[in-house]
């Protein structure tokens, strides 16, 4: 759907197919990432079709004022690099001939604008004008392969497309809803799971730094285009293995501009799903309805201009919304009052022609006031006078970029910025969470928050990129490097004894709390995290890409990309380190008829992901967790515990000592595998675009993903206790689990004084002792995209895809546990949790269908539309590894069977009978249907439109996510979980949302 513009029509002129070869083939490269700029290229012929040299083409910025001049070479081929995006009238020139001019060609972000033109001699009648703007041009682009989509505000804001990057992402082929209520609606591409994607604004990265999981929060008025890239993505971009989304602001011009736009979002028409309640007639906690409420409004004002026509521009906005939100669960209601006043401010110096400066500048800073009160689900009343307790979140960004010409074929852009995100909140009461999980799930007594967190990111960055043209090459390279500073703390709440995370439950066989099988008993777990001082993660990146024209009709696109990657505990220690991972990048793409109508291209690339910042946290970070374990006590009239005066539960004596799983211990030899690699995964795709009706195109892509190497923790402690054993060493360091940073399939090195001699220990556990199977993700999709204007006044996006999505890990999180948790999920945490985990992924999805567009009724309303319908995501049984069998039979390197203590975590029925992943059915299908109706006119001089739009139409409530546990524990042990198969997620209900807007 790029290149259109709901506000402008134009009608497509046929192409020149006579002229079309060699511009669409010459000097393909793809545009790089540089901050805000694009290409212009093309080829130039005379009335009997010949190569015309030394004509000029000149570019004219329609508001800004830029000029920019290129003339033809030998061959009639021009090109022109580091143009900045918006609308431009271009002209051709030449001494003798009549000249030529098109206006109003846009160009956008990642997507060179390919111009043709025909020069008749001075004299003759039959003059044939520039092809520009028309189907061929926009539609099918000889030089790259790299496929996604490209949306301007513009047209956006025709559609019922809601705030955010990846309600954006969703429009395009390949991508899915992320699995997990906690992955911050970070999107799934191309079977990847949500936290492998990467996020650009102006060359800057603005990936949520601690765990990937989208973006930073932005001011979305200030995003002039967006560029979803889903596969073949060049070498300039790393450090992500599933998508990327690159971004532009908005600048000013030479015209002055202000704008205003109102949104609200009533409560009052926002739809009410029905509650979800458990086998026993509990609510359940976080699927009470009945007193929710959510109101969402803004203002956003915004004026740009110039300083100095033709030089000097600026563009500010401030945009502060609040957000009130009212929520109930079990035993707590809650009301949120959320603010932010967001800012952002852009200013861009055109020092010559050949050289500019821009600089950008953000804030996304929000606070928030939750009251909580007692509550009483069954009345759904609520008591007491209610607990207030403040947090903030967000942070904000500054950047400086510059892009120039250093000689006519050769061209700098650079970019350097910071980026902070800092998170604290604020107990308003000392009562810790208390949980009795031996029914279902009840929330004993009222609590505000369950831990206390102090988080503090920092990200720098650099990057420089050169471009060179040559006749029939160009070569780009760069180097790109970015530091993350950590500072990070977290507690449970509670004060004393009361602190921690507290849980009633039913012990299994063998129970880690020392109860008999049948029996309860309550749990206190704490655990405290800090990482800072000098704990970093950095990345240092070089890359090159050549584009070639190899013949007429054949481009090669040829480079590699070589990462850098190093982590740090908290004393500056080296940890993780990865030195010169090669990632190549290849396409070739050939034009069929030699008309630039239709291309059939072909890619391969490698690409890294380096570990996360949050492992600086989980792994590189002092962790120290401990469990105790009591009787229990007083119950009340339901046989719950009596919660007591400082909010812990009524308990007896302990029934054993207290087990200390962790003692936050950060040394690199014993938290990391010495000879730990890298994350990757390899990319195949075929593809085939053609266009179609002149103003669409069509296209078919093959893709084939395969996840090389994984990265995992796993507690190493079943395994090292055995080969300590063996090798005579006595362990001494006093804690019950090692975790350990490493690649699944590979030997593990470790090194520390584990008998406390002064004596480091070299401890080597090969593959056949650690008996992992290596990580294992491949997705195999086949895609169908059709995109284009349809009428004049129908424009659309559409695809469906066909995907098979299977192996025995989703990546960085984890759906199955709605585990947030980059690089630390409970994969791979023991060897026994992995029998029968091989099968059918939580991103699966088998069938998606995507149709997208815009529609003019008149000239006066436009009818948006959003719809994706998708088969549901494979099901899964989760139970107790049942003793003696699989990993767990006696010899076994993992027959210790510690598996059991994650309780119903493994692929077995309630007859212990292996239930491997993905094959207890999948997930009813999902339908949304989104739609929006525009009016728009001119009012006092200036643009005025008011939208409203509908999101979920049809209130479909289906379920995307349920309750996998197979079992539960009862009196007389193992039985069938009464709630296996409840919903635990669903869509989003309908809401209504209402946007006034007025620019002049």
């Amino acid at each position: 759907m790029s290149g259109s513009n709901a506000f402008k029509r134009f009608t497509p002129r046929k192409t020149l197919a006579s002229i079309a070869v060699a511009s669409v083939l010459m000097m393909s490269a793809p545009a790089a990432i540089a901050a805000d700029t694009s290409i212009v290229k093309g080829h130039i012929v005379n009335s009997d079709g010949a190569q015309l040299a030394n004509a000029t083409i000149t570019l004219k910025h329609k508001t800004k004022g830029l000029v920019y001049t290129v003339e033809t070479n030998a061959k009639g081929d021009y090109f022109l690099r580091n143009v900045p995006v918006g609308d431009y009238d271009i002209s051709i020139t030449k001494d003798g001939f009549t000249k030529t001019q098109e206006s109003g060609v846009r160009v956008s972000i990642g997507q060179p604008v390919i111009l043709d033109g025909q020069l008749m001699a001075v004299g003759l009648d039959n003059v044939e004008r520039i092809a520009v703007t028309g189907s061929m041009i926009r539609r099918v682009d000889m030089g790259s392969s790299t496929s996604g989509v490209t949306f301007s505000q513009d047209e956006l804001n025709t559609m019922p497309v809601d705030a955010g990057f990846e309600n954006i992402a969703l429009l395009a082929p390949g991508t899915a809803v992320p699995g997990g209520s906690n992955f911050n609606s970070a999107s799934s591409f191309g079977g990847s799971s949500s936290a492998e994607n990467a996020y650009y604004l102006n060359g800057l990265n603005i990936t949520a730094i601690r765990t990937g999981l989208g973006s930073m929060r932005m001011p979305w008025e200030a995003i002039s285009q967006t560029q979803i890239k889903t596969g073949a993505i060049d070498p300039e971009f790393g450090g992500a293995i599933g998508g990327v989304i690159n971004a532009v602001s908005k600048s000013g011009d030479n015209e002055f501009h202000f704008g205003a736009e109102g949104r609200w979002d009533p409560s009052s028409l926002r739809a009410t799903q029905d509650s979800i309640y458990q086998a026993d007639g509990t609510i359940y906690e976080y699927g009470n309805t009945q007193q929710d409420s959510e109101e969402y409004k803004y203002i956003k004002l915004w004026a740009s201009g110039a300083i100095i026509e033709d030089k000097l521009f600026y563009y500010g906005l401030y945009e502060p919304n609040q957000e009130d939100h009212s929520w109930s669960g079990q035993k707590n209601y809650s009301e949120r009052e959320r603010e932010s006043n967001r800012w952002f401010a852009k200013l861009d110096w055109y020092i010559t022609e050949d050289h500019s400066i821009g600089f950008m500048a953000m804030n996304n800073k929000r606070t928030w006031t939750t009251t909580t009160y007692d509550y009483d689900w069954e009345t759904n009343q609520r008591s007491g006078d209610g607990l207030a307790a403040p947090g903030e979140d967000g942070g904000g960004l500054f950047s400086l970029n510059y892009n120039g010409y250093i000689t006519d074929d050769f061209s700098v852009s650079a970019v350097i910025g910071r980026v902070n995100e800092d998170v604290e909140n604020r107990v308003a009461s000392t009562n810790p969470k208390v949980v009795d999980e031996r029914n279902g799930r009840v929330v004993l007594g009222p609590y505000t928050d369950d831990k206390i967190v102090e988080e503090h990111y920092q990200r720098d960055q650099a990057r420089i990129d050169f471009n060179w043209d040559l006749e029939d090459h160009a070569i780009s390279f760069g180097v790109d490097y970015s530091s993350v500073s950590v500072d990070f703390s977290e507690d449970q709440n509670g004060i004393g004894e009361a602190q921690g995370w507290w849980t009633i439950a039913t012990a299994g066989a063998g129970d880690r709390s020392g109860v008999a099988e049948g029996e309860d008993y309550i749990e206190r777990r704490r655990r405290s995290t800090f990482a800072n001082n000098d704990s970093e993660v950095t990345s240092l990146a070089y890359y090159i890409n050549d584009s070639w024209q190899a013949t007429d009709n054949l481009v090669i696109n040829a480079g590699v990309r070589v990462n850098n990657f190093k982590n740090t505990v908290s004393d500056g220690r080296t940890y993780v380190e990865f030195e010169n991972q090669i990632a190549p990048r290849l396409q070739a793409i050939y034009d069929i008829y030699g008309d630039g109508s239709s291309k059939v291209f072909a890619t391969y690339g490698r690409y890294f992901q380096p570990v996360s910042v949050n492992m600086n946290i989980k792994q590189g970070g002092s962790q120290r967790e401990v469990y105790d374990y009591y009787e229990l006590d007083q119950l009340d009239s339901d046989g719950h515990p009596i919660i007591t005066a400082d909010g812990s539960p009524s308990r007896g004596v302990n029934t054993r000592d207290t087990y200390v799983n962790q003692q936050g211990i950060t040394d690199p030899g014993l938290i990391a595998s010495s000879s730990l690699k890298s994350m990757y995964s390899d990319e195949f795709t075929l593809g085939y675009q053609q266009e179609v009706f002149e103003t669409m195109s069509a296209g078919a892509r093959v893709i084939w993903r395969d996840l090389g190497r994984g990265v995992e923790d796993t507690d190493v402690g079943p395994i090292l206790s055995k080969k300590l054993a063996e090798l005579g060493i006595e362990d001494n360091v006093g804690q019950g689990s090692y975790y350990v940073l490493l690649n699944p399939g590979d030997a593990v090195n470790l090194s520390y004084d584990f008998d406390g001699d002064g004596q480091v220990d070299n401890i080597t556990l090969s593959p056949e002792e650690m008996a992992l199977d290596s990580m294992q993700r491949h997705y195999l999709a086949l895609e169908l995209t059709l995109d284009g204007q349809v009428t004049d006044d129908l424009r659309i996006n559409s695809s469906y895809t066909l995907s098979h999505n299977w192996g025995n890990t989703e990546g960085l999180v984890k759906t199955d546990n709605n585990q947030a948790d980059p690089g630390w999920t409970t994969s791979y945490d023991y060897g026994d949790l992995m029998d029968h985990g091989y099968g059918d992924l939580p991103n699966d999805h088998t069938h998606v269908f995507k149709f997208n567009g815009s529609y003019d009724i008149t000239e006066e309303f436009i009818l948006g539309f959003v719809t994706s319908i998708s088969s549901g995501r494979p099901q899964n049984e989760f139970s107790v590894h049942p003793e003696g069998v699989d990993s767990c039979a006696p010899g076994n390197p993992w027959d210790a069977c510690i598996s059991r203590y994650y309780g119903h975590a493994s692929h077995y029925d309630e007859d212990g009978n292996p239930s491997p992943r993905g094959t207890a059915g999948t997930l009813p299908w999902v339908a949304k249907i989104d739609l929006s109706l525009m009016y728009r006119t001119e009012l006092f001089d200036g643009d005025f439109s008011i939208k409203g739009t509908v999101y979920n139409v049809l209130n479909s409530d289906t379920a995307t996510n349920i309750n996998e546990e197979r079992t539960a524990y009862g009196e007389d042990g193992l039985m069938l979980n009464p709630n296996y198969g409840m919903t635990t997620e669903r869509q989003e209900e309908r809401y209504f949302s209402l946007v006034a807007r007025y620019q002049f």
